[in-house]
C-alpha cells in the first residue's frame, strides 16, 4: 500500500519564460523532437482513479502539488515518421499503422510499443525519455485538462445511476470534433504551456496504473489496489485502457489490439 501525500511542498520558482514556459531548440541529435520546458511552480492535480470514504464513491480532491523541478515534455504527439525510423531500426514492432504520411501523429499503439519507442529514443539520443505520468501530463495540459470529478455529493440521496449520467455529460461536452480523422502535428493549437494537440483526437498514454482507494476524514488518501495492466490515458477525458498486448496467449488480461486514436509523446529527464 502507498499513502499519497497531501502536504503542499516549498518550490522555489527559477527562470522563467513569457507565459511560465519554454519551447527548447532540438538538441543535435535530429532525432529528438522539440520539447517544452516546464518552471518549477504550483500546479493543481486531481488523481485517477476510484476512491472511497466511509464505504461512499467520492471524487478525489482537486490538490495543489509544488514541484522543485521544472518538467520537459515533447511539444508535439509522437509522429508517424518519427515512429518509422524505430521501426526501420528495429528497435520498435510493427503496427497496423499506416506510415505514409510522416507528419500525422502515430496512432494505434500499444502500452509496449510506446516503452520501445521510449527506450529506442533514449539510445538513440543519449538522453531519458518516458512516458508522462497523469499527474504529469495534467501538469502540461493546464486548461485543456478536463475535469473528471462529479461536483456534489450528498450520499444520503445518492444515486449511482445519477452520478454515472452526470459522469458521462461531463466527458463529451467538450468532444466536438475527436470523430474526425487524426490531423496533422498542430492542427489542434496550443495551450497556454506551449504544447500543441492536447486533448484533440488523439488520447495519449501516460504511465499510471489504474487504481482504487480510501480517502481518510483528515483527507489522507491511500492507495489499496494497484492494476498495471490497465493505464490512464488522456485526451479530451480520462479513460482507462488496457495494455494491448498483441500476442493472445501472452497478454493475458491485457490482450487486444489498440484502437486508431491512442498515441503518445514523451517526457526528457534532466
Amino acid at each position: 500500500m502507498k499513502i499519497l501525500s497531501t502536504l503542499l511542498l516549498t518550490a522555489a520558482l527559477g527562470g522563467v519564460g513569457m507565459g511560465g514556459w519554454q519551447i527548447a531548440q532540438p538538441p543535435a541529435d535530429a532525432t529528438a523532437p522539440p520539447t517544452v520546458t516546464l518552471p518549477a511552480g504550483v500546479y493543481n492535480w486531481r488523481p485517477s482513479g476510484d476512491w472511497l470514504s466511509n464505504g461512499r464513491p467520492v471524487s478525489p480532491p482537486l490538490i495543489r502539488r509544488a514541484y522543485d523541478a521544472p518538467l520537459e515534455i515533447m511539444a508535439y504527439h509522437v509522429t508517424r515518421g518519427a515512429y518509422a525510423e524505430c521501426l526501420n531500426a528495429g528497435a520498435c514492432p510493427d503496427t497496423d499503422t499506416d506510415l505514409s504520411r510522416a507528419e500525422l501523429p502515430m496512432v494505434g499503439v500499444s502500452f509496449l510499443d510506446a516503452e520501445a519507442y521510449a527506450a529506442w529514443l533514449s539510445d538513440a539520443t543519449g538522453a531519458t525519455w518516458r512516458l508522462p505520468s497523469d499527474e504529469e501530463w495534467q501538469r502540461a495540459a493546464a486548461e485543456r485538462f478536463v475535469d473528471d470529478a462529479v461536483l456534489g455529493g450528498d450520499w444520503e440521496t445518492y444515486d449511482p445511476g445519477k452520478w454515472l449520467t452526470d459522469s458521462y455529460a461531463r466527458n463529451i461536452e467538450n468532444r466536438d470534433g475527436w470523430v474526425h480523422p487524426v490531423q496533422p502535428a498542430g492542427a489542434y493549437g496550443v495551450n497556454s504551456r506551449g504544447l500543441h494537440d492536447l486533448a484533440g483526437n488523439v488520447w495519449e498514454w501516460t504511465s499510471t496504473c489504474q487504481t482504487a482507494g480510501e480517502i481518510a476524514d483528515d483527507g489522507t488518501m491511500e492507495v489499496t489496489r494497484e492494476r498495471c495492466f490497465v493505464r490512464v490515458v488522456a485526451g479530451q477525458h480520462r479513460a482507462m485502457v488496457l495494455e494491448f498486448v498483441r500476442d493472445a496467449k501472452s497478454g493475458g488480461c491485457g490482450a487486444g489490439v489498440p484502437p486508431d486514436y491512442l498515441g503518445f509523446r514523451l517526457v526528457r529527464e534532466s
